[in-house]
Order: C-alpha cells, then structure tokens, then sequence
C-alpha cells in the first residue's frame, strides 16, 4: 500500500518537475513511510512512497521488468498474486522481488494493454514503456483505491492524492459547486469523474487509460462492468455452499501479509462473520472494537465483546467522546482531500490511530457486505416503489415517473421515519444553504436521479439497479473512500472481503429468488454463513455505525463559519463551508 504520483511532460523533465514530486512524496508521506523514490527519463517523472506489507525486503518502487524497458509504480494490494506469479513463471517469466505489484509487469509483457481484468485486488498504478513512450495508468474495479489527475500547459499530472495536485500543479483553481450540492444533499460526492475542484478528476473505477505524445487529456476505456444475469443453475443451497467457500477464501486471501494484521469488529453480521472466518485460520486473530463515553444505544462494543470471548479473539477496544470529534476536525478534513459529510469518519479516524499505534499495518474491514446481499431495509423499499411506478405507468397515463414518485414519497418517508429518524435527517429532503441552491428534487432516494448512467442501466429488477449504483457511487465514493483517506493518514490498509472479485461475480450469477431470498436482507449471507455464525448474531436488528446526535450536533454549533454567509446546521454544510474555503 502506497502513494503514487507519475507526471507526463508535454517537453523534457526539468528540475522544477523533479522538486514537486519529491515535494508530493513528502506531503503525503503517511501513505508510505517506510520507503520513498523518484525516477525520471525523458518527459516522464514517477514518484512512490511505500508501505511495506508483501515482499518488505526487497518490494522497493519503481519495479523494473527483465531488461528494464518497463517500469512500474503501484499503489494496492494484488490478492491472487501468488497464481498469477507461478503462471507467468511456467511462461518464462523472471521476478526480481517478492512484491505481489511485480505480477502488473509480467502481465503486461504477455498480453498487452488488456489484462487488468485478471488482477484481483485494490490498486491504483502506472506502467511506462520505454521502448514505446506509453504510460499505462489503471484503477481497480471497485475504485478502492483512488486516482486522481488533471492537465496543465505543462504536462498531465496523476496522483493518489487530489492536495498535491491542487497544492503543485493547479494555478488557477475553481470550485465546482455541483459537487459541493451533491455532498450537502447526500453527505457524499455521487460523481464518478468530478472533484470540487475544477479541472482535477478521478479516474472510473474498472478503467484504464494510455498516455502519450499525442495525448492532450486523457481518455479512459472501461475494462470491467458488473454483469448482473440469472446464470446460475444449482439450487439455493448449491449457492449457499458457493458463497461460502468463496468468502473463506476471500479471507484468506486478505490475511496475506508480512506484517501484523487485525479484524475492525462491530456486533453485526459482516465484520463478525470475517472475524470467526479469520479464527479458524488462525490462533491468534487480533479484533478492534470502538464506542462511545457514556450510555448510548449506538455502543455495541457488549455485543462485540461477547463474540470475542467465545471465540477466543484477542480483545482490543477503543472509546471516543464529543471533545474527539471537535479536537480532530482540521486533522481529519487535512488528510480527506474532498469534502464528505459521513460523521462515521471521526469514529473511524480514532480506530486507524488506535490500530497504528498497536502496530497494526492491515486491518479487515465489513464494508460491501450490505451492497452486495441487499442489506439496507430503506434501499429495499425504495426499489419495490420503483418496481410499483413502472406498473402505475403501465395503468394510469402518468405524463412521468417523477409524478408517480411524488405521489409515493410521503408515504416512503413516513416508513423510513418509523425505521430509523436520524437516517431521515440525512436524506435532508428540505435543504436550504445560503449560495448553494436547491437545484435537486424532493423525492428522496435522489441518488439515481443525478447520475446519467442510471438511466442508461438495464436491469430486470429494479432492486438490481439501484444496488449497483449503490456500490458505484456509496461504496466507491464513500466507504472506499473514507477506509482509505483515513487509515492511509494513519499507515493502515484496510482490506474488504466482501469487494472480492471472484465473490461478487458469483452473487451476480444468482436469479433474484436465490439472493434476495423471501425479499429478506441478506438471507443468502446468512444462511450461507448459519454453522460459523452464532445465532445471535445472525438475528441482530442492523444498526449503522454513526456517533451519538449530540456529539455531532455540538461541534455543527462550535464551528464558525469560513465560506458561505449563514452558519451551517448540518455536518454536510459545515464540510461545504470548510472545503469551500481552503481553494
């Protein structure tokens, strides 16, 4: 795990270039503390900082192939590295190191630009080709890890961190107010591509791009899509003893490391189920646990606790209060490098902190669980008030959906309301910010409605359609992003079973009966999962991991306003004012 930043060069690399990347290694030199390098040739400067966790001895980068015509900095995880490995070896192929990164090289020499797709992993990197002038530049397919670039009158820049380009490369820099909305609206940026930055974007998730001479801006080609068909046909339970083997060996994979390793454990379904997999892996499984000072229904440390001891996991725990969330802001806002407005960052920055300071480097996280079993009750709902308008259009001569919808929305809220208030407050149907206006409408579930792909996705249910934007725009821009942003701050990686390729391929094989079965959230997972699983974790009502209302509500009222002209009221206001103010 690592920092990367590669500059291209529309002329020669001069000096000046070489001092911002060694200025880019130093700024974000908590992504990789362990080792740091630039190398240049010709128009084209890659800088590395590295996390050593596979192939410590002699993983440094860049990597180099046999006779040093390709050269490679990489920032991620290969998972199935070690197949990759002894294949490329039966083909001839020579590794210079241990490193799980070096497979990228060896691939590329045996099938070109096109191989991506038989990585299996989170990794962001880029390949030069000495031989060519091609620079090959890639993000894996479920955008765990981020890649971020722009195009000066110099050059075209990318990096795992938006500040260094902000900070070295942009002059001229802009807000884009779209995206500042979307985060007021849903706490997070729903964009694929955009930052609030103008000029600076994100590379897709599954994409890959090729730079060179006659390159001006980038263009990125899709090498992976989700491909959700009813291909499967075993039975239900041929599809629960699939899913778990298939999570076994999720797990085990992610508990490759040469480092000490540790499991993020909360009282629900996921992290307990990665937990008890990694147990009967091994003798020694070290659990992290947070909660909150004071009597609040949203500590599960008990129920966490309670699994630990029967399961004979080695205990560690750590507990927050209100000051921690005022005190951390400007730490945690200098290291996020977009604005997002999930309160569940303040929690899980004191976990990363926690985890560094135990000497934790890899921790194995539940996150995606949820999006890939059909875990949210209200996304559940929202996609059987889909499938109901479409039969409504069907009878009534509706002139459009959104009339359907406004009509089904007050009964929608009222639903949500019963099930969970706070989770209501988020959805923040009547936003009013000075400057910012409401240009969205008042539906709901907007999140399908601001992305132009929605429209274009062809599902045969609707659950199907907005899960899949749900892992492209909440798993990406706000799960990944968050595990990322804030355990990299703290020289963590967090690793995600439930991303697994070979995993998420299968679920989407399965007809809908079998993996939404009795149109019960997660009924797959935890039949699959019945004999490692206790029973009373399998029967738990979900909760989500958010702070006490109180906590977040008194540092909203201690924050003084920087940007905008009224004092925000919201968490997602306060991040708006704050980024808005540091262009």
């Amino acid at each position: 795990m690592c920092g990367i930043t590669f500059f291209f060069s529309f002329s020669e690399i001069n000096r000046g270039h070489i001092d911002k990347l060694h200025a880019c290694n130093n700024d974000m030199l908590y992504r990789g503390p362990d080792e740091q390098d630039v190398w240049f040739q010709n128009n084209v400067a890659l800088a590395h900082v590295r996390l050593s966790i596979i192939g410590v001895a002699n993983g440094k980068q860049p990597i180099f192939n046999e006779d040093n015509s390709l050269v490679l900095i990489c920032n991620g995880e290969i998972y199935n590295y070690l197949q990759l490995r002894a294949e490329l070896t039966l083909k001839g192929h020579v590794f210079k190191t241990e490193s799980d990164s070096e497979v990228i090289i060896h691939l590329f020499e045996e099938y070109g630009e096109d191989f991506c797709d038989k990585l299996d992993g989170m990794f962001a990197f880029c390949l030069y080709n000495l031989k060519t002038g091609n620079i090959l530049v890639a993000r894996d397919r479920a955008g765990k890890k981020p890649l971020y670039y722009a195009t000066t009158n110099e050059g075209i820049v990318f990096s795992s961190e938006l500040k260094v380009i902000k900070k070295y490369f942009i002059h001229d820099k802009f807000i884009n107010y779209a995206v500042l909305e979307q985060v007021q609206r849903y706490s997070y940026s729903i964009s694929p591509t955009d930052t609030y930055i103008e000029g600076i974007k994100k590379a897709p998730p599954g994409s890959y791009s090729v730079i060179n001479k006659c390159t001006s801006h980038p263009h990125f080609i899709r090498y992976h899509k989700r491909i959700i068909k009813n291909t499967f046909l075993g039975s239900y339970q041929d599809a629960c003893i699939e899913v778990k083997r298939l999570f076994y060996r999720a797990v085990e994979k992610r508990l490759q490391s040469e480092v000490p390793v540790a499991v993020l454990l909360s009282a629900g379904i996921d992290s307990s189920a990665i937990a008890c997999v990694a147990r009967e892996m091994s003798d020694n499984v070290n659990v992290i646990s947070a909660g909150y000072k004071g009597d609040y229904t949203v500590d599960e440390r008990a129920e966490a606790r309670k699994l630990a001891d029967e399961r004979h996991l080695i205990w560690n725990e750590v507990q927050l209060n209100g000051n921690d969330f005022i005190d951390n802001l400007e730490t945690i806002f200098s290291v996020l490098d977009e604005p997002n407005g999930d309160v569940s960052m303040f929690a899980q920055w004191e976990i990363y902190h926690f985890a560094h300071s135990k000497g934790f480097k890899v921790l194995l996280s539940g996150n995606g669980g949820d999006e890939l079993f059909y875990g949210y009750d209200v996304h559940n709902q929202y996609a059987l008030s889909l499938s109901w308008l479409e039969s409504l259009e069907k009878s009534f001569p509706l002139k459009s959906k959104y009339q359907a919808i406004k009509l089904f929305t007050k009964q929608l809220m009222n639903w949500i309301f019963k099930r969970d208030p706070y989770l209501l407050n988020k959805v923040n149907l009547d936003m009013e910010f000075p400057v910012m206006k409401d240009v969205f409408d008042t539906t709901g579930m907007i999140i399908t409605n601001r992305r132009e792909d929605w429209h274009r996705a062809k599902f045969d249910f609707e659950i199907d359609k907005v899960y899949y934007f749900l892992n492209y725009a909440w798993l990406t821009n706000n799960c990944y992003f968050l595990a990322d942003k804030l355990a990299m701050a703290n020289s963590v990686e967090v690793r995600c079973p439930f991303a697994d390729a070979e995993l998420m391929d299968f679920v989407d094989t399965l007809p809908i009966e079998i993996k939404f079965k009795d149109g019960k959230p997660k009924q797959l997972l935890k039949d699959s999962l019945r004999d490692v699983i206790p029973q009373y974790v399998l029967e738990r009502r979900k909760s989500g991991f958010t702070p006490p209302v109180t906590f977040v509500q008194n540092m909203v009222n201690s924050y003084q306003k920087k940007h905008f002209a009224i004092e925000p009221n919201t968490f997602p206001q306060l991040v708006t004012d704050y980024f808005a103010s540091k262009i």
